[in-house]
């Protein structure tokens, strides 16, 4: 446990070293979050109010995009993180030294997850979930909150252990980039991350009960919108 957490603080110390070593970079990272929420204003004015009021409980489709994006962000973090720096090291021929040290390969995967969503969190993530949840016109309590962080805390986490397959079908397999793109459009239109589940064929809104995203997308927006749960 010790070694996990040494190198998750060692990992999220080198990525913000990283970030802040170039000043136009960090910069535009400091605002990032905010200038993609803004950007999201639009979609505001393309949807009906009504139906969507409707379907899920609450009119503002700003607030229910912002947290779409926000959950899409970290599942991708959750999921590809890990096989992505791996994918790097055995491009540059590093994995065979990293694998040679005495820390898990379990606690190496996890650990590159989790500084990354650390780094994310702090310039891109969170200000979106902030924004998200001031413009949802709901009066949030302590215990709305403590439940949001519950739901986004454990479906990043499930996510983490699918990561941890896709980076074992990496190692096996050297590329895994179709089953990215094929598990991301998956995850993108059939959890309601952008189009509210309602709106989906029958069919797929009972694949989509069987991912644990589109339970924590659903419940945190409930927290934070008051939107009703599926």
């Amino acid at each position: 446990m010790n070694g996990f957490v040494e190198l998750t603080v060692m990992s999220t110390w080198r990525r913000l070293r990283s970030i802040t070593r170039y000043k136009l970079n960090f910069a535009m990272d400091l605002v990032i979050g905010i200038v993609m929420a803004a950007g999201l204003l639009i979609f505001q004015y393309i949807v009906n109010p009504a139906s969507l009021q409707s379907a899920v409980g609450s009119a503002n489709y700003f607030s229910f995009l912002l947290i779409g994006v926000a959950f899409q962000a970290y599942y991708g973090i959750a999921l590809w993180g890990s096989p992505g720096e791996l994918q790097n090291e055995l491009t540059t021929g590093q994995i065979e030294y990293t694998f040679a040290s005495p820390v898990s390969r379990y606690a190496y995967m996890l650990s590159y997850v989790f500084s990354d969503a650390i780094v994310a969190t702090l310039f891109q993530i969170g200000p979106m979930v902030v924004i998200g949840a001031v413009f949802s016109g709901v009066s949030l309590s302590l215990t709305d909150i403590s439940w949001s962080l519950t739901v986004l805390a454990l479906t990043f986490l499930a996510f983490c252990q699918l990561g941890v397959l896709f980076s074992c079908a990496l190692l096996l397999f050297k590329n895994v980039s179709a089953l990215s793109t094929l598990m991301n459009f998956l995850f993108q239109f059939g959890t309601g991350m952008f189009v509210p589940l309602q709106y989906l064929p029958g069919a797929l809104q009972v694949l989509s009960f069987v991912i644990p995203l589109t339970h924590g997308i659903d419940l945190t927006r409930h927290f934070l919108m008051g939107t009703k749960t599926v």
